[in-house]
């Protein structure tokens, strides 16, 4: 219970005192109303109910208080209005729910997101992206869900105390009577609740496994339809499938049984009740029918609270979910200790830098100078840590030793996002999204224009492709940038690296997919650029080796110096 109470109480962007506020004025007015009835019943039917009955005492001094006859008018008009009264303010609770709901929603999933891009490089190398995926849209959803069904066991925990307080006022006895029923049957039944909140828990890992299953099926849907295993891949699934169904079995027998099983023994209560009060005491009709409807409602009442306790607690795994991986986001969260804004008039320095992959060594004291204004090429074979240099000079990782120096000033001690700002970036596995061209040069970036996007499709030679398709710039590239070639995502990645005139270029492996014509004619446009910008281009092709000022060859985690800029003569 504790958990569902935080929920409601803790969730942020909602404000549970004003929906609390309004529960508590529907629940004092439905009280009035309740408290009404036994003496309007009793005046209608003159069954001398007001000689026996306390509450009626209690509602004629209330009455004589402010100045009104407890006559069938008043009585008539207190009733009626107290309901009319309790339906509005428990309306207007609820309405605001509806916006609680959606701000729950929307705001854990707007947490995760501004985590997720905060965090160092390192989280995500060890994160299924399907976990991620399935948070965002499926438990941040369910979530929401959670605060409903939170705010509802709110307005049935109001309910119930109305009622037995009413009770109270008609009959101590009754009261302690319905409650006693109310608790011994919500008791027997609490297994069935402990089976939905295990039955939710399930439902949310299995949902989460199936997700990231799923994801990294479709991320290589290519291998496994060529080699015709993509029927068999989906054996993997069946498992998966069998425990989430198993999963929400149990959650809807656990529900419906619940349900039926409360409505049954509350029935089979207030009928042996009838028959005793009938048959053994002589109670006032009015008075009768007043004290079955109260006791009806309070055990009922304490039913509901359990069934919307039990749907809570089913929805309550996605949302403790969502808020670890908010967490653990946090955590992760990439520091940014420098403050120096960086300019690279000088040059970029590794100055006996060391570093290894969990254990495992890729560099080895490795120094190496990157001038301003120039081309220089980094060579040697896969796995050599040609992109783990890459990712050192991105501040990705921190060196085990050693250090990386920005016009002669530490890379720890440069404000991290604006070094950032002032890179080109393009991986070697290079990945557009299912938006178009425009989109993907620009990346949201305000400012980069339509005109800036052109320029720079046509310095990475995309221009020409990118005009002849039939929408131009707003022609959709598909899933990953599936309707075109390798080639010319290749183009559209370097596009989005120069549309932000960066200061500093990285370049891995990004003529890999071109034909010798088109690669020579992006590092002639590379080499112009070289003149005002600093490149470093990761590559093995004789094309970049050519035009480099500087070239290193990396091997068996160290560094040499093949070809120096003091011997290069720049192509005219």
């Amino acid at each position: 219970m504790i958990g569902i109470l935080r929920i409601f109480y803790g969730a942020e962007g909602t404000r549970p005192g004003l929906v609390l506020t309004c529960l508590l004025l529907a629940g004092i007015f439905e009280g009035i109303g309740l408290a009404s009835l036994l003496p309007l019943l009793s005046l209608a039917i003159n069954d001398g109910a007001g000689a026996t009955s306390p509450i009626i005492g209690y509602v004629d001094t209330a009455l004589g208080w402010v100045g009104l006859e407890p006559g069938l008018g008043v009585l008539l008009l207190l009733v009626v209005g107290g309901i009319v009264l309790k339906c509005l303010l428990t309306m207007a609770a609820m309405f605001y729910v509806g916006y609680a709901v959606a701000e729950v929603a929307t705001g854990l999933r707007a947490q995760l997101i501004t985590r997720l891009l905060n965090v160092r490089w390192g989280y995500f190398t060890h994160q299924p992206v399907g976990r991620i995926a399935n948070a965002i849209s499926v438990d941040a959803t369910r979530s929401g869900h959670a605060y409903l069904m939170a705010a509802n066991f709110q307005v049935n925990i109001i309910q119930t105390v109305v009622y037995s307080l009413i009770a109270a006022l008609v009959s101590w006895q009754l009261a302690l009577a319905a409650l006693a029923l109310g608790g011994t049957i919500a008791l027997s039944l609490h297994v069935l609740v402990r089976v939905s909140k295990k039955a939710g828990r399930r439902q949310t890992e299995r949902t989460s496994e199936l997700v990231i299953y799923l994801s990294d099926a479709l991320s290589n849907i290519k291998p496994l339809k060529a080699m015709a295993k993509a029927g068999k891949f989906a054996n993997l699934f069946d498992r998966k499938i069998g425990q989430l169904r198993r999963a929400l079995r149990r959650q809807i027998v656990s529900q419906y049984a619940l349900k039926n099983l409360e409505e049954m023994l509350v029935a089979m209560a207030v009928g042996v009740g009838f028959f005793v009060a009938i048959s053994n005491w002589n109670v006032p009709v009015s008075q009768l029918l007043v004290m079955g409807a109260l006791l009806f409602q309070t055990v009922s009442s304490v039913g509901k609270m359990q069934r919307q306790f039990q749907k809570a607690v089913l929805l309550e795994s996605p949302y403790w979910s969502m808020r670890k991986l908010i967490d653990e986001a946090e955590v992760a969260r990439e520091p940014n200790p420098g403050s120096t804004v960086p300019t690279l008039e000088q040059g970029c320095r590794f100055q006996d830098v060391s570093f290894a992959h969990v254990g495992d060594k890729v560099l080895d004291r490795v120094t190496l100078d990157i001038p301003a204004r120039g081309l220089t090429v980094i060579t040697g074979s896969s796995g050599s840590g040609k992109t783990t240099l890459t990712d050192l000079l991105l501040g990705l990782y921190q060196p085990l030793e050693g250090r990386i120096l920005v016009d002669g000033i530490a890379l720890s001690e440069i404000d991290l996002q604006a070094w950032r700002d002032i890179i080109g970036y393009v991986p070697q596995d290079l990945i557009l999204f299912h938006d178009t061209i425009l989109a993907n040069v620009t990346l949201g970036d305000p400012r980069i224009g339509e005109e800036e996007a052109k320029q720079a499709l046509q310095a990475a030679g995309a221009l020409d492709f990118v005009e002849a398709q039939p929408e131009g710039l707003q022609s959709i590239v598909g899933e990953k940038g599936a309707k075109l070639s390798g080639g010319q995502r290749q183009r559209i990645a370097l596009a989005r690296a120069l549309a932000g005139k960066p200061k500093l270029l990285i370049l891995d492996e990004v003529t890999s997919a071109l034909d010798p014509r088109t690669e020579r004619d992006i590092c002639r446009n590379i080499d112009a650029l070289s003149r005002d910008m600093t490149v470093l281009a990761i590559t093995h092709r004789e094309a970049w080796t050519e035009i480099a000022e500087r070239t290193y060859r990396l091997d068996g985690g160290s560094i040499e110096l093949v070809k120096d800029g003091r011997d290069f003569k720049r192509p005219a």
